[in-house]
């Protein structure tokens, strides 16, 4: 998944999300899930990072089962018969399998796509206007730094013995100065090396999509076409 072109993998991820949210599937949407995850072992991905992704994914699976288990369409008040009946625990599939197939297309993506090569990608094959290209991968490579500097501010305020929260202005203050800062020197970096002009520039990595990225996205989406079909 990994050598896909970012563009194809994209359109072979959206288009059956898109699909899938029309309609109430639940043997689907758990066979969605169950094919992303193996290709995600597959991937040769970070573990650990899937299972962090996964836990709160989980948390609110069983959390929209159990509501569509006991809130369901025949339930009225007063009513405490009938609540392990097929129709209950259908109703709560429907709701907890949707946040599962999402879920696992979404890790499909984030997981296996570097976000560098995805704005290439963009750039090229979407035409997406440089301008923008350029100021998304340059907030990206500032989000590291900022982290890194928010952890610094603190612990020079617990190392001066002052207590502040997560999110006091007296934290986050210096935080911003130093953002306008880097934005501004970026800006300059970026101008002085020619970013700014309108001719046309030469491309470091070609992101030209092969046949395979081509028959990736076709058979993704025909393959959740099919289960629509023939899956209920």
């Amino acid at each position: 998944m990994k050598s896909v072109n970012p563009v194809c993998k994209f359109i072979g991820i959206f288009v059956p999300a898109i699909l899938l949210a029309f309609f109430y599937r639940p043997a689907l949407n758990l066979m969605v899930f169950a094919v992303c995850a193996v290709i995600l072992l597959f991937s040769k991905i970070d573990l650990r990072k899937m299972g962090l992704f996964l836990i709160p994914v989980a948390v609110l699976a069983v959390g929209m089962f159990f509501t569509g288990y006991q809130f369901r369409s025949d339930a009225y008040i007063g009513a405490q018969t009938g609540l392990f009946t097929d129709e209950a625990v259908r109703n709560g599939l429907q709701l907890s399998s949707r946040i599962l197939a999402f879920a696992g297309l979404g890790m499909l993506f984030v997981l296996t796509t570097d976000k560098t090569e995805f704005i290439q990608a963009l750039q090229q094959q979407v035409k997406l206007p440089p301008k923008f290209a350029y100021g998304i991968s340059a907030a990206w490579g500032m989000l590291p730094n900022m982290g890194l500097e928010y952890r610094k501010t603190r612990a020079a305020f617990r190392a001066r013995g002052v207590r502040v929260g997560p999110v006091s202005p007296a934290l986050l203050t210096p935080l911003l100065v130093k953002s306008v800062r880097w934005s501004e020197a970026l800006a300059i970096a970026m101008e002085s090396k020619g970013f700014g002009e309108s001719k046309k520039r030469t491309r470091y990595r070609d992101m030209r999509p092969a046949a395979k990225d081509y028959a990736f996205a076709v058979s993704a989406c025909a393959l959740v076409v099919l289960g629509l079909v023939f899956v209920r």
